[in-house]
Protein backbone atom coordinates (compact mmCIF):
# COMPACT_ATOMS: atom_id res chain seq x y z
CA UNK A 1 0.00 0.00 0.00
CA UNK A 2 3.12 2.28 0.11
CA UNK A 3 2.90 2.72 -4.26
CA UNK A 4 2.78 6.33 -4.10
CA UNK A 5 5.58 7.06 -2.46
CA UNK A 6 7.84 4.65 -4.89
CA UNK A 7 7.06 7.14 -7.60
CA UNK A 8 10.10 9.23 -9.40
CA UNK A 9 9.50 12.69 -7.83
CA UNK A 10 9.12 11.37 -3.99
CA UNK A 11 13.03 12.29 -3.75
CA UNK A 12 14.99 14.36 -1.73
CA UNK A 13 15.79 16.49 -4.54
CA UNK A 14 12.08 17.31 -5.36
CA UNK A 15 11.60 17.81 -1.83
CA UNK A 16 14.16 20.32 -1.73
CA UNK A 17 13.22 22.59 -4.15
CA UNK A 18 9.81 22.76 -3.05
CA UNK A 19 11.40 23.78 0.75
CA UNK A 20 13.79 26.24 -0.75
CA UNK A 21 11.86 27.71 -3.11
CA UNK A 22 7.99 28.22 -1.61
CA UNK A 23 9.38 30.06 1.70
CA UNK A 24 10.22 33.00 -0.84
CA UNK A 25 7.37 33.29 -2.31
CA UNK A 26 4.86 35.67 -2.12
CA UNK A 27 1.77 33.68 -0.79
CA UNK A 28 -0.72 34.99 -3.33
CA UNK A 29 1.45 33.41 -6.08
CA UNK A 30 1.58 29.75 -3.99
CA UNK A 31 -1.73 28.99 -5.09
CA UNK A 32 -1.79 29.35 -8.52
CA UNK A 33 1.67 27.91 -8.43
CA UNK A 34 0.22 24.90 -6.54
CA UNK A 35 -2.85 25.03 -8.87
CA UNK A 36 -0.36 24.03 -12.06
CA UNK A 37 1.80 21.52 -10.29
CA UNK A 38 -1.40 19.83 -9.46
CA UNK A 39 -2.64 19.85 -12.91
CA UNK A 40 0.89 18.17 -14.21
CA UNK A 41 0.93 15.66 -11.81
CA UNK A 42 -2.71 14.85 -12.70
CA UNK A 43 -1.45 13.92 -15.87
CA UNK A 44 1.77 12.50 -15.50
CA UNK A 45 0.94 10.11 -12.80
CA UNK A 46 -1.49 8.24 -14.45
CA UNK A 47 -1.94 4.93 -12.10
CA UNK A 48 -2.50 7.62 -9.43
CA UNK A 49 -5.07 8.95 -11.02
CA UNK A 50 -6.77 5.96 -11.22
CA UNK A 51 -7.01 5.05 -8.45
CA UNK A 52 -7.92 7.86 -6.86
CA UNK A 53 -10.68 8.09 -9.55
CA UNK A 54 -11.98 4.88 -8.62
CA UNK A 55 -12.04 5.52 -4.79
CA UNK A 56 -13.89 9.14 -5.25
CA UNK A 57 -16.09 7.17 -7.52
CA UNK A 58 -17.12 4.96 -4.96
CA UNK A 59 -16.97 7.28 -1.91
CA UNK A 60 -19.05 10.39 -3.98
CA UNK A 61 -20.95 8.55 -6.63
CA UNK A 62 -19.99 10.87 -9.56
CA UNK A 63 -18.41 10.16 -12.74
CA UNK A 64 -17.12 11.56 -15.93
CA UNK A 65 -15.98 15.42 -15.81
CA UNK A 66 -17.29 16.22 -11.98
CA UNK A 67 -15.25 13.00 -10.99
CA UNK A 68 -12.13 13.91 -12.73
CA UNK A 69 -12.14 17.65 -10.86
CA UNK A 70 -12.29 16.17 -7.87
CA UNK A 71 -9.22 14.05 -8.17
CA UNK A 72 -7.62 16.91 -9.85
CA UNK A 73 -8.83 18.52 -5.76
CA UNK A 74 -6.88 15.86 -4.67
CA UNK A 75 -3.91 16.55 -6.14
CA UNK A 76 -4.36 20.07 -5.31
CA UNK A 77 -4.41 19.14 -2.02
CA UNK A 78 -1.81 17.15 -2.02
CA UNK A 79 0.24 20.56 -3.08
CA UNK A 80 -1.12 22.57 0.18
CA UNK A 81 0.03 19.50 2.15
CA UNK A 82 3.52 19.72 1.28
CA UNK A 83 4.22 23.13 0.92
CA UNK A 84 2.75 23.05 4.62
CA UNK A 85 5.90 21.45 5.68
CA UNK A 86 7.70 24.51 4.55
CA UNK A 87 5.99 26.24 7.74
CA UNK A 88 4.23 23.52 9.60
CA UNK A 89 7.28 22.08 11.21
CA UNK A 90 9.09 25.28 12.52
CA UNK A 91 6.14 27.01 13.35
CA UNK A 92 5.48 28.53 16.89
CA UNK A 93 2.22 27.43 18.60
CA UNK A 94 0.98 30.94 18.18
CA UNK A 95 1.61 30.74 14.52
CA UNK A 96 -0.01 26.99 14.40
CA UNK A 97 -2.91 28.71 16.22
CA UNK A 98 -3.48 31.45 13.32
CA UNK A 99 -3.61 29.28 11.11
CA UNK A 100 -6.98 27.48 12.17
CA UNK A 101 -10.48 29.19 10.76
CA UNK A 102 -12.33 29.24 13.70
CA UNK A 103 -11.94 32.27 16.44
CA UNK A 104 -12.19 30.26 20.01
CA UNK A 105 -8.66 28.74 19.12
CA UNK A 106 -8.51 26.63 22.06
CA UNK A 107 -12.32 24.85 21.44
CA UNK A 108 -11.44 24.78 17.36
CA UNK A 109 -8.98 22.18 18.40
CA UNK A 110 -10.98 20.50 20.72
CA UNK A 111 -8.62 21.30 24.03
CA UNK A 112 -10.85 20.65 26.42
CA UNK A 113 -11.94 17.10 25.00
CA UNK A 114 -8.35 16.11 25.25
CA UNK A 115 -7.30 17.43 28.61
CA UNK A 116 -10.41 15.29 30.00
CA UNK A 117 -8.84 12.09 28.08
CA UNK A 118 -5.74 12.79 29.62
CA UNK A 119 -6.99 13.45 33.29
CA UNK A 120 -7.47 9.38 33.46
CA UNK A 121 -3.89 9.25 33.30
CA UNK A 122 -3.29 6.15 30.91
CA UNK A 123 -2.73 8.45 28.06
CA UNK A 124 -4.48 8.92 24.10
CA UNK A 125 -4.18 7.67 21.43
CA UNK A 126 -5.39 10.22 18.47
CA UNK A 127 -6.72 8.44 15.67
CA UNK A 128 -6.51 9.66 12.20
CA UNK A 129 -5.67 9.37 8.33
CA UNK A 130 -4.18 10.78 5.43
CA UNK A 131 -6.86 13.18 5.71
CA UNK A 132 -6.19 16.75 5.03
CA UNK A 133 -3.10 17.61 6.88
CA UNK A 134 -2.23 15.31 10.09
CA UNK A 135 1.06 16.64 10.25
CA UNK A 136 -0.51 19.83 11.31
CA UNK A 137 -2.61 18.20 13.81
CA UNK A 138 0.63 16.09 15.29
CA UNK A 139 2.13 19.81 16.05
CA UNK A 140 -1.62 20.70 17.63
CA UNK A 141 -1.28 18.35 19.97
CA UNK A 142 1.69 19.32 21.47
CA UNK A 143 0.28 22.30 23.52
CA UNK A 144 -1.11 19.59 26.09
CA UNK A 145 2.69 20.07 27.26
CA UNK A 146 2.80 16.09 27.01
CA UNK A 147 5.46 14.54 25.07
CA UNK A 148 3.84 13.44 21.08
CA UNK A 149 4.37 10.09 19.42
CA UNK A 150 3.84 9.97 16.15
CA UNK A 151 3.45 6.09 14.53
CA UNK A 152 4.63 5.46 11.23
CA UNK A 153 6.02 3.53 8.76
CA UNK A 154 9.83 5.18 7.66
CA UNK A 155 10.42 3.56 4.57
CA UNK A 156 14.43 2.97 4.07
CA UNK A 157 14.52 5.85 1.52
CA UNK A 158 16.77 9.17 1.75
CA UNK A 159 13.13 10.99 0.82
CA UNK A 160 11.24 9.65 4.04
CA UNK A 161 13.82 10.15 6.42
CA UNK A 162 13.92 13.65 5.30
CA UNK A 163 10.44 14.08 6.18
CA UNK A 164 10.54 12.36 9.37
CA UNK A 165 13.39 14.38 10.64
CA UNK A 166 11.21 17.72 9.89
CA UNK A 167 8.70 16.63 12.04
CA UNK A 168 10.71 15.62 14.95
CA UNK A 169 11.35 18.44 17.73
CA UNK A 170 11.94 17.92 21.79
CA UNK A 171 8.05 17.27 22.23
CA UNK A 172 7.31 15.22 19.05
CA UNK A 173 9.00 11.89 18.00
CA UNK A 174 8.66 9.73 15.42
CA UNK A 175 7.86 5.70 16.03
CA UNK A 176 9.11 4.01 13.12
CA UNK A 177 6.12 1.33 12.86
CA UNK A 178 8.69 -0.83 10.63
CA UNK A 179 10.14 -1.73 14.16
CA UNK A 180 7.86 -4.32 14.80
CA UNK A 181 7.44 -5.52 18.51
CA UNK A 182 9.69 -2.65 19.55
CA UNK A 183 7.30 -0.19 18.09
CA UNK A 184 4.89 -1.15 19.73
CA UNK A 185 5.90 -1.63 23.20
CA UNK A 186 7.74 1.89 22.71
CA UNK A 187 3.86 3.34 21.97
CA UNK A 188 2.71 1.43 25.00
CA UNK A 189 5.19 2.63 27.36
CA UNK A 190 4.18 6.18 26.02
CA UNK A 191 0.72 5.81 26.89
CA UNK A 192 1.24 4.30 30.46
CA UNK A 193 3.32 7.60 30.80
CA UNK A 194 0.49 9.33 30.13
CA UNK A 195 1.97 10.73 26.91
CA UNK A 196 -0.03 10.75 23.63
CA UNK A 197 0.27 8.36 20.66
CA UNK A 198 -0.98 9.69 16.97
CA UNK A 199 -1.56 6.83 14.61
CA UNK A 200 -2.64 7.37 10.74
CA UNK A 201 -5.50 4.51 10.78
CA UNK A 202 -6.32 4.25 7.01
CA UNK A 203 -3.27 2.29 5.44
CA UNK A 204 -2.76 -1.60 6.71
CA UNK A 205 1.38 -1.83 6.89
CA UNK A 206 1.41 -5.09 8.84
CA UNK A 207 -1.02 -8.14 8.87
CA UNK A 208 -2.63 -7.35 12.15
CA UNK A 209 -5.81 -6.12 10.61
CA UNK A 210 -9.41 -6.50 10.56
CA UNK A 211 -12.19 -6.00 7.72
CA UNK A 212 -15.23 -3.27 8.09
CA UNK A 213 -17.96 -2.19 6.38
CA UNK A 214 -16.66 1.10 4.52
CA UNK A 215 -19.12 2.80 2.03
CA UNK A 216 -21.12 -0.43 1.39
CA UNK A 217 -17.65 -2.81 1.02
CA UNK A 218 -15.49 -4.41 3.05
CA UNK A 219 -11.90 -2.76 3.60
CA UNK A 220 -9.10 -3.60 5.35
CA UNK A 221 -7.92 -1.22 8.37
CA UNK A 222 -5.31 -1.61 11.25
CA UNK A 223 -6.59 -3.23 14.35
CA UNK A 224 -3.07 -2.43 16.56
CA UNK A 225 -4.64 1.20 17.75
CA UNK A 226 -7.52 -0.17 19.39
CA UNK A 227 -5.78 -3.22 20.61
CA UNK A 228 -3.05 -1.04 21.90
CA UNK A 229 -6.12 1.10 23.81
CA UNK A 230 -7.19 -2.16 24.96
CA UNK A 231 -3.82 -3.30 26.77
CA UNK A 232 -3.33 0.86 28.02
CA UNK A 233 -6.05 1.44 29.42
CA UNK A 234 -6.11 4.92 26.81
CA UNK A 235 -9.21 6.05 25.01
CA UNK A 236 -8.98 6.11 21.49
CA UNK A 237 -10.08 9.86 19.97
CA UNK A 238 -10.94 9.95 16.07
CA UNK A 239 -9.84 13.27 14.40
CA UNK A 240 -8.73 15.25 11.55
CA UNK A 241 -7.34 18.30 10.28
CA UNK A 242 -9.33 19.76 7.32
CA UNK A 243 -7.62 22.38 4.50
CA UNK A 244 -10.50 24.94 4.57
CA UNK A 245 -8.22 27.10 2.01
CA UNK A 246 -4.75 27.83 1.43
CA UNK A 247 -2.54 27.03 4.65
CA UNK A 248 -5.66 27.57 6.96
CA UNK A 249 -7.37 24.04 8.82
CA UNK A 250 -10.30 23.17 10.75
CA UNK A 251 -10.55 20.63 13.41
CA UNK A 252 -12.80 18.04 13.31
CA UNK A 253 -12.76 15.29 16.35
CA UNK A 254 -15.28 12.65 17.14
CA UNK A 255 -16.52 11.26 20.66
CA UNK A 256 -13.10 9.43 22.38
CA UNK A 257 -13.83 5.48 22.09
CA UNK A 258 -13.06 3.57 25.77
CA UNK A 259 -11.11 0.66 25.80
CA UNK A 260 -13.03 -2.52 27.47
CA UNK A 261 -10.80 -2.08 30.20
CA UNK A 262 -12.07 1.10 31.02
CA UNK A 263 -15.44 1.16 34.00
CA UNK A 264 -17.73 3.28 31.50
CA UNK A 265 -17.12 0.38 28.73
CA UNK A 266 -18.73 -1.57 31.12
CA UNK A 267 -21.61 0.27 31.34
CA UNK A 268 -22.30 0.12 28.10
CA UNK A 269 -19.16 0.94 25.74
CA UNK A 270 -17.19 -0.23 23.72
CA UNK A 271 -16.06 -4.00 24.46
CA UNK A 272 -13.42 -5.70 21.96
CA UNK A 273 -11.35 -3.65 19.78
CA UNK A 274 -13.41 -4.56 16.67
CA UNK A 275 -15.98 -2.76 17.67
CA UNK A 276 -13.98 0.56 18.29
CA UNK A 277 -12.59 0.16 14.98
CA UNK A 278 -16.02 0.25 13.39
CA UNK A 279 -16.76 3.32 15.43
CA UNK A 280 -13.52 5.43 14.09
CA UNK A 281 -14.48 3.83 10.49
CA UNK A 282 -17.66 5.31 11.07
CA UNK A 283 -16.06 8.70 12.23
CA UNK A 284 -14.09 8.73 9.12
CA UNK A 285 -16.86 7.45 6.28
CA UNK A 286 -18.55 10.38 7.62
CA UNK A 287 -16.55 13.18 7.29
CA UNK A 288 -15.05 11.88 3.97
CA UNK A 289 -18.26 12.30 2.49
CA UNK A 290 -18.08 15.58 2.91
CA UNK A 291 -14.24 16.33 2.55
CA UNK A 292 -13.47 12.86 0.20
CA UNK A 293 -11.35 15.25 -2.08
CA UNK A 294 -8.36 15.78 0.47
CA UNK A 295 -8.31 11.79 0.91
CA UNK A 296 -4.47 11.85 0.03
CA UNK A 297 -4.26 8.18 -0.72
CA UNK A 298 -3.27 7.46 -4.10
CA UNK A 299 -3.93 3.47 -4.57
CA UNK A 300 -6.97 1.29 -4.64
CA UNK A 301 -7.89 1.16 -1.14
CA UNK A 302 -10.58 -1.58 -1.86
CA UNK A 303 -9.77 -5.15 -3.09
CA UNK A 304 -9.74 -5.42 -6.88
CA UNK A 305 -12.74 -7.61 -6.55
CA UNK A 306 -14.81 -5.08 -5.50
CA UNK A 307 -14.13 -2.73 -7.65
CA UNK A 308 -17.02 -0.97 -10.05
Amino acid sequence: MTRWYQHRFHNVLSHRIVFCTVPWMPRFVQRPIAAVTALIFFFVLKRERRAVARNLRRISGKRGLALQWKVYRVFYSFCDFMVSYCYVPQATHAQLLSMLVDKDKDKARGAATIDQCLAAGHGLIVWTAHLGNSEFASRLLEMHGRPVNVARLVEDRPAEIMLRNLMSNERLKIVDLSGGVRASLDLLQALRRNEIVAIQGDRVYRHHSAEVPFFSEPAAFPLGPFVLSQVSGAPVLPGFVIRQGWLRYRVLMGDPILPVSSPAACDGGEVDPHAGLRLAVGFLEKTLATHYDQWLNFFDFWPVASRD
